[in-house]
């Protein structure tokens, strides 16, 4: 399903809400509003994770991004008016204030940017309102704009669609009538925006992104740091070139990206493992690895450095896959492979009540997920949370203190029996873990 986010300030934000409860438009939606432009920033970064289209409800908010943002990969548009609709609103202002005639009117959305909208073919030159034409357009060159033609006296009203910029408007005594999008005019440019997406995507290819950090610490002279580099760039090539994969490579510090297109649903993680094993096998320093796959570029690399945050977090030579639903996957040498999400709440909260790391949690909900009947031991639980055995042992203990898991006496069949010191075994509370955690 295609994500798509809407971005409006609040006082946007009714008409746009309605429009979304009374249609169905095939798609799932993400609101955010802004108060000042500088919020699209982090909206933007929450956006890139997880949305295939910004949608605007004006103008201003999508030039912002595209200016501040100028190789944004996600699609992004505005509720957009037609000239007839441009026509409309004139037409209607007429017939509401007689006595204005449009020449002493400015049109703060007729712009150098949307080429006016058309509106000099139907309109006599000397009879147009006044138009914006500064190719900075912000709420601070409009209203800066407004005030000269107020102050020379050359406009009697303002028609704004810029909402947010009212209040300023009120200040400065200048008087306006604001405009908002019809529903119909919302609707029309929603599904335009899906529409061109999904055509879009029809020629999309996946999008794989991998990133191969090197850990260096301190004392790591500059000349080994070179070599290691070196030595990672030609087991790169020499791979490519064995396997005829074909996928570029670029070098930065201590950090390689690979990245690959693919035809749409053909990707499968196991095409990682060959690499990864390799590195595993022939590399005698340290290294993590994180693959993402999306629908475009700036995802992919986003759920990689996302994968690349958990490979770190596991802190030993391995790699972690994150994909277009955000769901981690990983250590992809391991034979069990835990699929765990940051997205359960509960099992967060959890975690952090208990002071137990979020992330060791995930991974036993993983795990107790693909077999509620296994066997838990320190040891083995150590090595797929990439932590020590006496960490493990802890999370063990307080699971079992709160009757989430219980001490078995079976026998793990696939283990031998040694001399020693004996092996603890655990079993999930499956009914109790489930209501706990899910």
């Amino acid at each position: 399903m295609i994500n798509v986010a809407i971005v409006s300030p609040d006082h946007s934000l009714e008409p746009v809400d309605k429009v979304i409860a009374e249609h169905d438009f095939g798609c799932q939606f993400f609101q955010y509003v802004y108060r000042k432009m500088s919020d699209i920033d982090d909206i933007y970064q929450d956006c890139k994770g997880k949305c295939d289209v910004i949608f605007f409800s004006g103008e201003l908010g999508y030039h912002y991004i595209k200016n501040k943002f100028p190789d944004i990969r996600i699609p992004c548009t505005f509720t957009a008016y037609e000239p007839i609709d441009v026509l409309s609103i004139l037409l209607q202002f007429q017939i509401e204030h007689p006595k204005t005639p449009l020449n002493r009117v400015f049109c703060d959305f007729l712009t150098v940017t949307n080429q006016y909208m058309d509106v000099t073919q139907y309109i006599k030159k000397e009879e147009c309102p006044y138009f914006f034409e500064d190719t900075h357009y912000d709420y601070r060159h409009i209203t800066g704009y407004a005030k000269k033609l107020w102050d020379e006296g050359k406009i009697d009203l303002i028609l704004s669609r810029s909402i947010n910029n009212l209040k300023r408007l009120d200040e400065l005594h200048i008087p306006y009538v604001a405009v908002f999008p019809s529903e119909e005019m919302i609707v029309k440019s929603i599904r335009s925006a899906l529409k061109e997406l999904r055509l879009n995507q029809m020629d999309q290819k996946d999008e794989l992104n991998v990133l191969i950090r090197l850990p260096f610490t301190e004392d790591i002279e500059q000349e080994e740091q070179e070599y290691r580099e070196a030595t990672v760039y030609k087991m790169l090539a020499d791979f490519r070139k064995s396997t005829h994969m074909h996928f570029s490579i670029n070098q930065g510090f201590n950090q390689f990206e690979l990245h690959a297109q693919l035809e749409t649903g053909t990707f499968e993680i196991e095409v990682l493992r060959p690499l990864l094993m390799e590195f595993k096998k022939k590399l005698g320093f340290p290294f993590r690895i994180g693959a993402g796959l999306g629908s475009s570029k700036e995802r992919s690399r986003y759920f990689s450095e996302h994968a690349l945050l958990e490979a770190n977090r596991y802190g030993r030579n391995d790699a972690f896959f994150v994909g277009e639903e955000g769901t981690v996957t990983g250590p992809l040498s391991a034979d069990t492979k835990l699929i765990y999400n940051y997205s359960n709440e509960k099992a967060l909260n959890f975690a952090r009540e208990q002071g137990i790391n979020e992330t060791n949690i995930l991974k036993l909900i993983s795990m107790f997920e693909q077999d509620e009947q296994q066997l838990l031991n320190s040891h083995d639980l150590a090595s797929l949370l990439g932590i020590t055995p006496r960490s493990a042992s802890r999370i063990l203990s307080k699971l079992a203190d709160l009757k989430l898991v219980r001490l078995t006496d079976a026998i793990h069949p696939e283990k031998e029996v040694k001399q020693g010191r004996p092996t603890h075994y655990y079993c999930f509370m499956s009914e109790n873990f489930r209501n706990a955690l899910l």
